[in-house]
C-alpha cells in the first residue's frame, strides 16, 4: 500500500503573512513522517534513560511512501490558480494524505487522486482553521464523485475502521488511527503494555511504554494523561465548535478511554483539562 503525503514547507521566518494571506504549517505533518519512518531520535520523553524502545514497537514504513509533495507556506486567502502549485500529475498512490494545506487546493485532489489510481484521501484536523466546515463537505462530496473513501479526522487519532475497505486496510498496515493498547497485568500492575494501532503522531507507543509497572485502579486514567501529555499532543488549544471542546482535549480522552478499557478499567470520565490533557 502506497502512501502520497501533501502538505506545506516549513515556514519562512524571513517572510512574514500580509493581510490577504494565510500562513501554513508543517510541524506537524514532520512529526507524522517522522513516526512513519521510525527516526530513531524522534521520541526523546524519555531523556538519557531512553532504552529506544521504538526498535522493536514500531515499523519502517519508508518504502510504503510514495512521495511528499510540499506546497508554498504563504499564500492568498483567495487562490486565481490553485492547480499551479500542484504537478500535473501526482505519483501513482493508494492513500492520499493531505495534511494542513490551503481549502481551494484541497478540494481539488479527489480528482488528481484518481487520476493517478488513489483509492482513499484523508485530512486529518489537528486545529479548527485546518479544514472548515465548507471544505470538509465539498471534500466529501468531490471525493465521493470520484469514487474515492474520504475521512476528516478530527484528531487525526480518531481515525476509526468502518469508514471504507481501503481506509480499514490503511490503519492494519500503518498501524495509526485510534489507539488499540494490548495490556496485560500481574500483581495488580501492568507488566506489559502495547501500542498495536497508535495515534499517527507516534504518542500512543511512548504513553504504552511509560506505563508498564503502574498499578491497575481508578487513578491509571490519571497516569495515561500524564504521560501523554508529557510527549507531548501538539493539537489545538483552541475550542472548536463542532466538538465542543478543544481539539487537544479529545486527543487526550481518547487515549485515556482506549488504555483504560484495554486495562479492564471501567469508563469513569475525568476533566482532562484538570488532569493535564
Amino acid at each position: 500500500m502506497k502512501l502520497l503525503i501533501i502538505c506545506s514547507h516549513p515556514k519562512d521566518p524571513r517572510k512574514r503573512p500580509g493581510p490577504f494571506d494565510r500562513q501554513f504549517d508543517s510541524a506537524w505533518v514532520d512529526r507524522f513522517i517522522k513516526h512513519l519512518r521510525n527516526e530513531r531520535d524522534f521520541c526523546t520523553g524519555c531523556g538519557d534513560r531512553c532504552l529506544h524502545c521504538r526498535d522493536w514497537r514500531v515499523k519502517d514504513f519508508s518504502n510504503d511512501i510514495a512521495g511528499i509533495i510540499r506546497l508554498p507556506s504563504l499564500l492568498p486567502v483567495l487562490l486565481d490558480k490553485q492547480y499551479n502549485y500542484l504537478p500535473d500529475k501526482l505519483p501513482p498512490h493508494d492513500i492520499l494524505i493531505a495534511i494542513q494545506i490551503h481549502e481551494e487546493i484541497l478540494i481539488d485532489l479527489p480528482e488528481y487522486s484518481a487520476e493517478a489510481g488513489g483509492r482513499a484521501i484523508i485530512a486529518p484536523v489537528e486545529a479548527p482553521e485546518w479544514v472548515s466546515r465548507w471544505a470538509k463537505g465539498k471534500l466529501i462530496e468531490n471525493a465521493e464523485k470520484c469514487g474515492l473513501e474520504v475521512s476528516v479526522p478530527k484528531p487525526f487519532c480518531d481515525l476509526k475502521p468502518g469508514e471504507g475497505d481501503v481506509i480499514d486496510a490503511f490503519i492494519e498496515h500503518f498501524q495509526i488511527g485510534k489507539p488499540q493498547f494490548e495490556v496485560a497485568s500481574l500483581d495488580g500492575r501492568i507488566a506489559r503494555a502495547f501500542a498495536r494501532i497508535s495515534a499517527p503522531c507516534g504518542n500512543s507507543h511512548y504513553v504504552a511504554h511509560s506505563l508498564q509497572g503502574c498499578p491497575v485502579n481508578d487513578n491509571l486514567q490519571f497516569e495515561v494523561s500524564h504521560y501523554w501529555h508529557s510527549f507531548p499532543c501538539t493539537a489545538s488549544m483552541k475550542q472548536d465548535s463542532e466538538l465542543g471542546d478543544t481539539i487537544l482535549h479529545r486527543g487526550g480522552q481518547i487515549h485515556m478511554e482506549c488504555f483504560c478499557k484495554a486495562a479492564g478499567i471501567k469508563d469513569n470520565p475525568v476533566d482532562t483539562k484538570k488532569s493535564g490533557a
